[in-house]
């Protein structure tokens, strides 16, 4: 069967003839550049073999990627400020098709790489302990597969490691909490399995933490209650168990707290909404919650989207989630949630006359019992879409 793969045997050949040819046309003088150093060698025959292994160019974006030019005016490639030594490389949603090779490793002034949103394929062979400047890892929406390297344990100023909608598998690495620089690490949409690692604690300058649509399990660590510089927490979509921790309610600076879409039990804390000023964004549907939704919800006074749907959350929805002046959309479909005790009208929809940027509430599913209330019209003209049926309202 034909194939368009090359051999490693051709590869290696290749890759060897090219570095010697390269260093021919040098000794020649015939690259107009700056004079060129052996370091500034290693890079620019880092990426000529790089551009070797691309399959796919459909732009012809690396066409001026030739010894003719000076590599640190190549698309996507940045150096430094005297040393003219690679500082960044940033080849993203430039449609390449490709596999990184170890060469890639030998870029030692790296601070940014950048390949999110292309075709780059197979495992991460890069020997990242040889990028000991790394502070951005950004390869999101690619096809990289198997492991998260070990070696990426060397790159202590790593500060943002973004590998989402991949094929990373096994679990995440423990090594990662030993990064103490790393403000936002998102692996979200790849097949990573095992638990959460308890060493994320460590990370004190954690700002976004997003695992979600993976294969997780087991319990959320409470620990992570401790990580107080974080604004963004999704775990949603894993296959998470047990009771939420009530630290995650202590995380004053969080804007956005997702743990949608788990087998996750028990109640809500009381006390939930007490310490979470600056939230916006909550989403707690399709879980197997129960009890109480928490009043104390209207203490997150910037909340904007409220998602508890398909729970079995009980007893009467607060009258108080009516002081959300910036709520917008809110979701409690599919639960046990009754109207006020003693009201022959749904004062629910009464108390969200206050809310005036609503645009959304869906309270289907649930035992409200009673008549609307003349109130209802009163509503936001903002306000689109109200559903309430499948309920007892007469």
């Amino acid at each position: 069967m034909a194939t368009t793969g090359r051999s490693p045997q051709l590869l290696g050949f290749l890759l060897c003839f090219s570095s010697f040819a390269f260093f021919v046309v040098l000794s020649q003088g015939e690259v107009p550049s700056a004079p060129v150093s052996p370091s500034n060698v290693t890079d620019q025959f880092t990426f000529l073999s790089f551009k070797f292994l691309v399959t796919k160019n459909p732009h012809n974006v690396l066409s001026n990627w030739n010894s003719n030019i000076s590599f640190c005016d190549w698309t996507g490639v940045s150096c430094g400020c005297g040393s003219q030594r690679v500082v960044a490389l940033n080849l993203s949603k430039k449609a390449l098709e490709c596999t990184l090779s170890p060469y890639n490793s030998n870029l030692s002034f790296l601070q940014v790489l950048d390949l999110s949103t292309d075709s780059f394929h197979g495992q991460l062979l890069v020997d990242f302990s040889r990028l000991p400047l790394l502070e951005n890892l950004i390869k999101s929406k690619n096809n990289f597969e198997g492991l998260i390297p070990q070696t990426v344990s060397h790159c202590h100023r790593l500060q943002v490691l973004s590998a989402t909608e991949n094929e990373f598998y096994e679990s995440i690495p423990e090594f990662l909490g030993s990064l103490l620089e790393l403000k936002h690490i998102n692996l979200y949409g790849n097949r990573l399995t095992g638990t959460i690692p308890v060493t994320f604690s460590n990370l004190s300058k954690l700002e976004l933490l997003n695992i979600g649509q993976n294969h997780m399990h087991r319990k959320i660590p409470s620990d992570l209650g401790s990580i107080t510089h974080l604004t963004f927490f999704s775990v949603e979509m894993n296959n998470l168990t047990g009771t939420l921790p009530d630290s995650l309610f202590n995380l004053s600076a969080l804007q956005t707290l997702s743990f949608t879409t788990n087998p996750l039990t028990g109640h809500l804390p009381k006390d939930a909404g007490h310490f979470l000023p600056n939230l916006q964004q909550l989403y707690a549907g399709t879980n197997n919650f129960d009890g109480p939704l928490p009043a104390s919800f209207s203490n997150a006074t910037r909340l904007q989207l409220l998602t508890a749907e398909s729970n079995q959350f009980s007893g009467q929805i607060p009258l108080e989630l009516g002081s959300l002046t910036q709520l917008k959309y809110i979701y409690l479909w599919g639960n046990m949630l009754t109207n006020a005790h003693g009201s022959r009208e749904l004062t629910i929809l009464t108390s969200f006359t206050k809310c005036r940027m609503l645009q959304k509430v869906h309270l289907s599913q649930n035992l409200l019992n009673g008549t609307l209330p003349v109130s209802i019209g009163n509503l936001t003209t903002n306000l689109w879409k109200l559903v309430l049926s499948s309920n007892l309202i007469e």
